[in-house]
């Protein structure tokens, strides 16, 4: 065959790979057009004339659009890419003085890094997309991001059944709370959410700083406050009261410190932020506009200084562990890390033998739970959300400011939590607040004259956990009880005594029966 023929080995050598199929020769640009020899002279294979070109100019506008409104449609739909701080390198390693508490929280905490796991998200595939997405050229068609994204599902890296929901916008939360909170909601720092929920509390003036805190809340050094002092013998309580001016010097001074302190849940008069905006329209507590002051977990810390049940303020020291522990009542509570870190280790009680587990030895060490528990690292602006009552444990590798709160968007949860909490007090690491039945009556009864809508999966599951609660008519304050204890199991008779007067069995059964 003739050198220089179309099927030629010269043309086989010039022969270009294309990583699409080439565009007809018609609708090709002056730059995508390839020279060829004939008879020893070199021609365009199209024609050069000023009309050919304006179409191709036209037609590669029309192009460079489509792929700008295609990548503008991806953006939307997996949300725009969220820079996040790296975890720093935690060290579990620190030096503890032997024989007291801090010494056995270490070995705790050594215990629990052993059992933990990386939690699997819902998100993961979302990222993923996001990432191979953006790395692809212009040159390289994007539908081959669809074999590392089909070899990771192959592997089992994207769960059906996440370990934690996560959300970047105030949308996606309500739709994953209409869902039902049946397992934590983490909300990245860096989001659509968390850049407003930071913008609320400025513009609010809201603590939003370390300096914030010290400055507008922990100001008065001759108040008095409950703090956990790591550095006490083991086999005393570690609990006492100090003044503010106490913690002040340990923030200003920590070279001074020994063992780290936690400063129990701190409130002020107006009370901190109160979550974001989709749980508190939905927190049946702030729709009952009941939210009791000074009614919940330690002492009254002095005047301006007291624990609200639907914001308060973690101020903890560096190293401090908080044990495994449900929060109080079955309520809800989401935490916000202003400054510094806090890892979260969560028991996902999705196991059956892990409930059992938790509910008969949830006291005995992170160990034996068949689904593990997964760690999650908290740094400044995220925000987690978490059903009540799960289980968890905290470690701050950093001196931490957060702030918290509790809320409830299902009552059934709290007959529930609360009944645990009765039978089993060494699960949750509070007192039951001071006017939980008075919720419960509040909001039964407006159940019942129609000033509260409740759908009827709710008032079947209400109905459930109320009976279930009256069975249990008397409840022992045990050998180790505190008198706080023994004033909620009084009210608890009071509380019996009324669901029989006022006959709410009866009515929420009535109720049912009408709505089938």
């Amino acid at each position: 065959m003739a050198p220089g023929s179309p099927n030629g080995s010269d043309h086989e050598n010039r022969r270009i790979t294309w990583s699409i199929p080439p565009l007809p020769i018609e609708t090709q640009t002056p730059s995508q057009i390839r020279p060829s020899k004939k008879r020893g002279k070199s021609h365009l294979q199209a024609r050069d004339d000023k009309g050919t070109r304006e179409e191709n100019r036209l037609r590669e506008v029309e192009r460079r659009k489509r792929n700008k409104s295609e990548n503008e449609t991806i953006r939307i739909l997996l949300g725009d890419p969220i820079e996040r701080l790296g975890t720093p390198i935690l060290n579990v390693d620190y030096s503890v003085t032997s024989g007291t508490e801090q010494a056995e929280l270490l070995e705790y905490l050594r215990t629990l890094e052993v059992c933990s796991r990386t939690p699997m998200e819902d998100n993961a595939l979302k990222l993923q997309l996001r990432k191979l997405w953006g790395s692809q050229s212009s040159h390289v068609p994007k539908f081959s991001i669809i074999q590392p994204l089909a070899e990771a599902i192959a592997d089992g890296v994207y769960s059906k059944d996440p370990d934690i929901r996560v959300v970047e916008t105030s949308e996606n939360l309500g739709k994953s709370l209409e869902k039902g909170l049946d397992r934590p909601i983490f909300i990245p720092a860096g989001s659509l959410l968390s850049n407003e929920m930071v913008e609320h509390c400025r513009l609010n003036g809201d603590v939003v700083s370390v300096q914030d805190f010290f400055s507008s809340i922990l100001c008065d050094g001759g108040q008095k406050m409950y703090v956990q002092d790591t550095g006490v013998r083991s086999d005393t309580d570690m609990t006492r009261e100090v003044l503010v001016e106490e913690v002040r010097n340990r923030y200003y001074h920590p070279e001074r410190r020994s063992a780290p302190w936690n400063g129990l849940e701190i409130g002020d008069r107006a009370g901190a932020f109160k979550g974001p905006s989709e749980i508190r329209k939905r927190d049946l507590l702030n729709q009952l506009r009941f939210l009791p002051s000074d009614s919940v977990g330690r002492p009254t810390m002095g005047k301006g200084m007291h624990k609200r049940l639907d914001s308060w303020y973690l101020w903890t020291e560096k190293n401090f562990v908080s044990r495994q522990h449900g929060d109080v009542a079955g309520l809800g509570t989401f935490v916000w890390v202003i400054a510094g870190m806090k890892v979260w280790y969560i028991q996902p009680q999705r196991k059956k033998s892990d409930r059992l587990r938790w509910r008969e030895q949830g006291t005995e060490g992170p160990r034996g739970y068949e689904d593990g528990w997964i760690k999650k690292p908290l740094q400044r602006n995220d925000i987690l959300i978490m059903p009540g009552g799960t289980p968890h444990a905290v470690w701050s590798p950093q001196d931490t400011l957060a702030v918290g709160g509790h809320f409830c968007l299902r009552m059934s949860e709290i007959l529930r939590g609360l009944l645990r909490d009765e039978e089993h007090p060494e699960l949750t690491n509070d007192e039951a607040p001071e006017g939980i039945f008075e919720i419960l009556s509040d909001y039964l009864t407006r159940v019942l004259n129609n000033q509260l809508e409740v759908d009827d999966v709710e008032l079947n599951t209400l109905w459930l956990e109320l009976r279930e609660y009256t069975k249990r008519k008397s409840i022992p304050a045990g050998l180790e009880s505190t008198e706080k204890r023994k004033a909620h199991l009084k009210r608890r008779k009071d509380f019996l005594m009324q669901i029989e007067l006022e006959n709410w069995l009866d009515l929420l059964q009535k109720r049912l029966n009408l709505s089938e």
